[in-house]
């Protein structure tokens, strides 16, 4: 007998002990008093027992458009494609919030999510707006500016520097050496303009050619031209504030690299230009005398002073225009 209960006792004293430990993980202590744990009590978090049926149709499409904005791509167009999706997404998620949900919080939260990225789209859409140039511009932007990837937005940027376009008449005088002021960034858009000095010719500005590239480069606008410039046609003439450019453009590398680029490609052509007049200064071609070009105002500029220089480059002018239009003739009656 004495056994059969030493044994009995000894196995209750193994299961109390058993249930004592299981207790002591699941217990805690506070303010002196022991507290049962679990899960539920500490984040006061119900474990789902059986799952709810599928939300609202409204739900599952805020969700759709909330994926897809994860999926946006780099640059401009994949923000405001980003802002489309959350914008649409949000919008959902307030009308399952006052529809279905009837929870007021979250329609006011989402509906001041659409707010706030509607705002976000309007200002993507105006900056990414179509901008249009005038006849004139636009052959600029082909011409010398978009072949270099400038884009219309950072072209914009740069006509927002834009003085005038002026208008010269034929003989008028641009530029007088030592008299007017480096003070802008001139562009030829159409007609033809002959550089001078000292009373002989250099060169002829041609549509699409500075006036004063050589100037951009290391002089200020206190100096003067050291040349003269008279319209050889009727021209019109592209003028940028000088200073004012050179501001907007010195916080963009891209667009300061564009334009020394373009100043400098246009530096060295009328160097050629200048190298070339030099060596056939005040020569008169041979089948074009000073009688027969006088003949022709609108290429002839006459002026108090003129050498023989700026007339043999302008005869040398005529005598190429003469060559095309014989040439050209003479393609269409072989």
């Amino acid at each position: 007998m004495g056994i059969v209960d030493d044994t009995k006792n000894a196995n209750e004293v193994n299961i109390t002990l058993e249930l004592m430990d299981d207790l002591s993980n699941n217990i805690s202590f506070y303010n002196g008093s022991i507290v049962p744990w679990s899960f539920e009590s500490v984040f006061n978090i119900s474990v789902c027992s059986q799952w709810g049926p599928v939300n609202h149709m409204f739900f599952q499409l805020a969700n759709t458009f909330f994926f897809l904005s994860y999926l946006a791509p780099n640059g401009m167009y994949g923000i405001l494609y980003l802002r489309c999706t959350l914008l649409i997404g949000c919008a959902f998620f307030a009308w399952w919030g006052w529809a279905i949900l009837c929870s007021f919080d979250a329609f006011i939260w989402n509906a001041n999510f659409v707010a706030i990225n509607f705002i976000h789209v309007c200002v993507l859409l105006y900056h990414l707006r179509p901008i249009k140039f005038s006849k004139e511009i636009e052959e600029v932007y082909q011409a010398l500016f978009r072949p270099l990837k400038v884009s219309r937005h950072q072209f914009k940027k740069v006509l927002d520097c834009m003085k005038m376009i002026r208008q010269l008449k034929y003989q008028e005088v641009y530029a007088q050496e030592k008299v007017t002021k480096v003070d802008s960034l001139s562009l030829v858009l159409s007609g033809k303009l002959v550089v001078s000095q000292n009373s002989r010719a250099l060169h002829i500005v041609f549509p699409h050619q500075f006036l004063d590239s050589p100037e951009w480069f290391g002089v200020s606008t206190d100096e003067f031209f050291q040349v003269s410039i008279t319209a050889m046609e009727d021209s019109r003439v592209l003028l940028w504030h000088r200073d004012k450019l050179k501001l907007t453009i010195i916080t963009d590398q891209f667009l300061q690299a564009v334009f020394d680029h373009i100043l400098g490609r246009d530096v060295v052509k009328k160097l050629m230009q200048v190298s070339e007049t030099m060596s056939h200064n005040g020569l008169v071609p041979n089948n074009c005398d000073m009688e027969h070009c006088d003949d022709k105002p609108m290429l002839i500029v006459k002026r108090s002073g003129d050498g023989p220089g700026i007339t043999a480059l302008i005869n040398r002018q005529i005598q190429g225009n003469f060559y095309t239009i014989i040439f050209s003739h003479c393609q269409c009656y072989p």
